[in-house]
């Protein structure tokens, strides 16, 4: 080989290696791009994934508020007919025991009478024989 190969070779490889450079440095370029695109993508993918989740975190919360309202509501409306019956119950016993009661009073008179006539008999003076 003359020196005038080994120089063209030398222009040839260095053209080479230019190029190389040159296509090394632009898929770089191509490549810190993709990545910083990429990383803004997840980052708004991420941001829209945490706004969902505190939408539905307080969406689960209202619900579980609204149904905590209507249980307290069933509760009330259910010791409501509870007492309604116990107050019917009771009105009906109560007219049996002012029933009961009253007779028992009438009841309560006759003996008495019959026993202070028991008694009369009993403690009047026997007529002489």
């Amino acid at each position: 080989m003359t020196p005038e190969d080994i120089e063209q070779i030398t222009t040839i490889v260095a053209a080479a290696e230019q190029r190389t450079t040159a296509a090394i440095a632009g898929v770089e370029q191509r490549t810190t791009e993709a990545v910083a695109a990429s990383d803004q993508r997840t980052a708004t993918a991420m941001q829209r994934t945490i706004e969902a989740v505190a939408a539905s975190e307080q969406r689960t919360v209202e619900a579980i508020g609204a149904s905590e309202q209507r249980t307290i509501e069933a509760v009330r409306d259910m010791q409501t007919e509870m007492l309604r019956g116990i107050e019917a119950f009771a009105r009906g016993n109560f007219a049996r025991m002012h029933r009961i009661e009253t007779s028992d009073q009438d009841t309560n008179t006759r003996l008495n009478a019959l026993e202070e006539r028991v008694l009369y008999l009993e403690t009047r003076p026997r007529p002489p024989l």
